[in-house]
């Protein structure tokens, strides 16, 4: 049951809005498909329609039967989440407000599968500036990855280039 807690507030931090209200109908396999979507939405921008079954990893009738409640939650959900990622390039170099930052590693965490992509761990998990804030690293999720608690802090200020695991 916590799992699913979890899992449902993960995809209430990947949309801008009331997710649990604008999806109430959703089934299960409506609410995966539409966090794969959600989550590409943010890494990569709004999919073509071409790509959204594929991207939804669902066979063509599963679509047919979901596509009409996702496809214009996700157009709206786009239109929000392009807003919010211009909002916050105005925080390049300086660390974010704690409610964008909260965000922004929950989208982060969920990329990188829940597991430090330093070293493999999955316990004690924070995310890290590859290129830290100090030497002019931005919060884009190109720089960003998921760390565990001493990776994070071995590294620190450090450049990968500069640091030995």
């Amino acid at each position: 049951m916590a799992e699913q807690a979890r899992s449902l507030e993960i995809y209430s931090q990947l949309y801008i809005g009331d997710y649990f209200a604008d999806t109430l109908d959703f089934s299960s396999a409506e609410h995966s498909a539409f966090r794969l979507l959600l989550l590409h939405t943010w890494l990569h921008g709004p999919p073509s329609r071409w790509r959204m079954r594929w991207i939804a990893q669902v066979d063509r009738s599963q679509w047919a039967s979901m596509k009409r409640l996702i496809q214009p939650l996700l157009a709206v959900a786009a239109t929000n989440i392009e807003g919010w990622k211009d909002a916050i390039r105005a925080f390049d170099g300086q660390r974010l407000p704690a409610a964008e930052w909260h965000i922004v590693r929950a989208i982060t965490l969920e990329r990188d599968g829940y597991v430090c992509q330093y070293c493999g761990s999955s316990e004690r998990l924070h995310v890290d500036h590859e290129v830290p804030l100090s030497r002019g690293g931005t919060n884009l999720f190109e720089n960003l990855v998921t760390a565990c608690g001493p990776c994070n802090q071995s590294k620190g200020p450090k450049l990968l280039s500069d640091w030995r695991r």
